[in-house]
């Protein structure tokens, strides 16, 4: 294979016009693509936008956009299958061909159809196919422009061949794949494109972008080039750690490529949305950005920092716990105005604020970016998050009981940090911040789970789970409370009415299970991973007590606040572990309550950290 060739087949990276034709790459535009659409605007903008180029102002090239193909070889031939890319790369073949270009252009054919060459020898009406009238028009087009600039040909031939580049990307396919499954790949990839659901990641092409514009000499841009290159690798790796990227990105599923979060994050510091309506927004962004060496290199220092900014914070304990639960909340149901954004919104808020000046010139100092950040976790706080239901928003209750286990972390530590491997005595003033394991939480589901079940409506309904309940314990014991229970209503079965007088079944029964409305109050629930709850069901509170402590010496993760409700931690001499009674409810929401409102004193006091 020609090295030109190989080199282009592993990474992204520009490559001219002239290098299409000097190769003679054999372009093939694939049958089930919707063909040429451009319109004789688009075609004269692309004209003029090429003649108008200047390396002094413009950068080192103009880029065309992404080319997106599959690279077929075949008995030492090569085929280029067009994936992405199509209206630029036939308008740039027009353009050459109607200009009469002496060199041997690259080749370029529509597998539905080959056309290109019949629209310069014969004439077609309105009558033609939808495509051959673009394709015509778009010839006439550029015929009357060159008509009107003839004195301006040769340049804009000139910098279509040297100084246009597309950002040429080749599928990836895989090893040991047949001919069926690489065919899917390529119309997936269509699709993904296609549909705004884009498969190529942005920092391919802004790699490739970076890669090109540092400097001219080869020596030195080949050693720029291998420490640049090096550097985003880093960063990728980084970024990809679950430690990082669960802290930095909440439950958001890692992508294929991370560093595009961390593109995400910069731009909208600097901008309030990315365009929904352009193909790689951010590239597009930096593309147009770029104008010379100069600027690519203060582009690759502000990513640079915003990089190692917020990797500063990942390693600060407290700015870890602070901003992990910020992007570990959920969407309640109803946004105050002043809520906190989510995800890379609220990390280009927070990038913005730390490195913005105030009117002294000089950036924000360490405390006042972690009062910055404590402010908005009391704006994520529900004035009255007490209140919180579960049939109401179970979100609101998630973000509740999240920022429960995040507190008890903080609240009662040192935060005055050292940064040094000193010990501590143990005592609790003096011990560090300890971090909570977002990379655990956030790898998998969880579930709000209701501490004690909802009372069954039917008292045939509550025989019949103690039935099974009996059935599942076998020859273990039952606790006697329950023995006495499943007697009473075995006993009764002819005439369950009857146990409505009976003030000892009453009393036992409403302690084994909860009301309908007590059901659904956080004073009865808890967080439980999606595997666990699934496995306790709606069983009673001892029950699944008992299925915890198995699930947990097996090494299943149990927050830390759902251990203190099953082990009755909050309650000051518990009457036992077979129910969770009224007074254990309350001793739990005392503690709830006492520790968020310590967490929001600790957030409003300034003078801490």
């Amino acid at each position: 294979m020609n090295d030109n060739i190989s080199s282009y087949l592993h990474e992204p990276k520009p490559i001219e016009v002239g290098e299409l034709c000097r190769e003679k790459f054999n372009l093939k535009i694939p049958s089930y693509q919707r063909g040429y659409r451009w319109t004789k605007k688009e075609v004269l903008r692309l004209i003029e936008d090429v003649f108008h180029y200047d390396a002094k102002k413009d950068g080192s090239f103009y880029c065309l956009q992404p080319l997106v193909v599959r690279h077929i070889e075949l008995n030492g031939k090569h085929e280029w299958r067009v994936i992405d890319g199509q209206q630029r790369l036939t308008t740039i073949y027009l353009i050459l061909k109607t200009i009469g270009y002496e060199g041997e252009c690259y080749s370029l054919e529509y597998e539905r159809e080959k056309i290109l060459d019949r629209i310069y020898k014969e004439e077609f009406d309105c009558e033609a196919s939808c495509e051959i009238w673009h394709l015509t028009n778009a010839r006439k087009a550029i015929e009357e422009w060159i008509n009107q600039n003839t004195d301006k040909k040769e340049t804009l031939k000139e910098n279509i061949l040297n100084h246009c580049c597309f950002i040429l990307y080749v599928m990836k396919e895989g090893d040991h794949l047949s001919e069926k499954e690489i065919d899917k790949m390529e119309h997936d990839l269509f699709n993904n494109l296609n549909s705004g659901k884009i498969s190529l990641t942005e920092s391919e092409l802004i790699k490739a972008l970076f890669l090109h514009n540092i400097g001219e000499i080869k020596t030195v841009k080949e050693v720029k080039q291998i420490s640049m290159s090096e550097e985003l690798d880093l960063m990728e790796r980084t970024l990809r750690e679950d430690e990082m990227w669960y802290f930095l990105a909440g439950d958001q599923k890692k992508p294929s490529s991370c560093i595009d979060y961390l593109y995400k994050v910069w731009y909208l510091s600097q901008h309030e949305e990315i365009p929904q309506n352009v193909d790689y927004p951010i590239f597009s962004f930096m593309e147009e950005s770029i104008t010379s060496e100069k600027e690519m290199f203060n582009n690759w220092e502000e990513l640079k920092r915003c990089f190692y900014i917020i990797t500063g914070w990942y390693h600060d304990p407290l700015l870890y716990n602070l901003i992990g639960y910020l992007e570990g909340r959920k969407f309640p149901k109803y946004l105050p105005k002043d809520y906190p954004p989510f995800h890379e919104y609220l990390l280009a808020m927070f990038y913005k604020f730390s490195t913005s000046k105030n009117k002294k010139q000089k950036l924000p100092t360490r405390k006042e970016f972690v009062d910055y950040v404590k402010e908005q976790c009391l704006k994520s706080i529900p004035e009255k998050y007490m209140e919180a239901r579960f049939d109401k928003d179970k979100n609101e209750v998630f973000n509740v009981l999240l920022l429960l286990n995040v507190a008890m972390l903080i609240n009662n530590k040192s935060a005055l940090l050292k940064q040094d491997s000193d010990k501590s005595t143990g005592r609790g003033t003096e011990t560090k911040v300890s971090r909570f394991p977002f990379h655990v939480f956030h790898t998998v589901n969880w579930n709000v789970e209701h501490i004690s079940p909802q009372n069954p409506k039917e008292k045939l309904e509550l025989l019949n789970r103690l039935r099974v309940l009996k059935n599942e314990y076998q020859e273990m014991n039952l606790p006697n409370e329950i023995e006495k229970i499943y007697e009473k209503l075995n006993a009764s079965e002819n005439d369950l009415s009857a146990l409505d007088h009976d003030e000892d079944y009453r009393s036992l029964v409403s302690k084994f299970v909860a009301e309908k409305e007590e059901v659904m109050r956080l004073r009865n629930l808890t967080l439980l991973t999606e595997h666990d709850n699934k496995g306790i069901g709606n069983k009673f509170y001892f029950d699944k007590r008992n299925k915890l402590n198995a699930y947990q010496a097996k090494g299943s993760f149990i927050p830390a606040a759902t251990i203190n409700v099953f082990s009755k931690w909050h309650t000051p001499s518990p009457e036992g572990f077979i129910f969770w009674d009224e007074n254990d409810q309350q001793a739990y929401s005392d503690a709830i309550e006492s520790t968020i409102n310590d967490f929001k004193k600790f957030c409003e006091d300034n003078g801490t950290e």
